[in-house]
């Protein structure tokens, strides 16, 4: 999962490095990293989690993710959202770039399937979430 929490941070990284002051550049901005990123996509985090889309829309990044060990077995959905949010919050909390990428009105979303298109679960993180930790 780690890789993962890399992977989200460089891209965040990226934006913040290009994003203008005004929030319809940042906008175009955003709009730009993540179609780069898109170009790299279908991509390997580790061997049980891949990231086959990413797209921004109505203010929201939306990370599309596959989990390929995901089984459905009692309380692994409970314990996959619970964690996720854990390690993901953690994480978008304690960089910049996406502290800026939030306050700047966007939300991101991880969405999370089985190998076999089944949802496992969905977090969106929005402008409160780091003042909430």
């Amino acid at each position: 999962m780690s890789r993962l929490i890399r992977c989200l941070i460089a891209s965040a990284i990226a934006f913040c490095c290009i994003t203008p002051t005004y929030a319809q550049d940042s906008e175009q901005a955003l709009e730009a990293v993540i179609a780069e990123q898109q170009k790299q996509l279908p991509i390997m985090l580790d061997p049980m989690t891949r990231i086959d889309n990413i797209s921004y829309a109505d203010h929201t990044v939306l990370y599309k993710i596959t989990l390929s060990v995901y089984a459905n077995r009692p309380g692994e959905r409970v314990y996959y959202e619970s964690y996720l949010t854990q390690q993901i919050q953690k994480a978008l909390c304690s960089q910049t770039a996406y502290l800026l990428m939030l306050e700047l009105g966007n939300k991101i979303t991880y969405s999370y399937s089985s190998s076999q298109a089944e949802p496992i679960t969905e977090i969106t993180f929005g402008p409160g979430t780091c003042r909430e930790t």
